[in-house]
């Protein structure tokens, strides 16, 4: 059972104007300088390296997801307000 209604989180209930674009170009930056400094290994290391880093960062948002009480993401309600 959802909890949350699609319009929340659905690209299709999204207003034509939303910065999809730029969310995607961001993801790709944000995970490129992440990776900074993995980039000068060897292919195994830093695929490990990445891997480590990842595993962190999922933990670390499935903490900060644990402890939300609304239905949507508080960085969603600043901008609502």
């Amino acid at each position: 059972i959802m909890r949350t209604e699609p319009k929340h989180w659905a690209r299709a209930f999204f207003p034509p104007g939303a910065n999809c674009e730029s969310v995607d170009n961001n993801l790709c930056e944000s995970f490129n300088n992440a990776i900074i400094e993995s980039r000068f290994y060897p292919i195994i290391t830093q695929q490990e390296m990445i891997r480590k880093k990842m595993l962190v960062r999922v933990q670390e948002q499935r903490a900060k997801g644990a402890k939300w009480k609304g239905k949507i993401c508080p960085s969603i309600l600043k901008k609502l307000q």
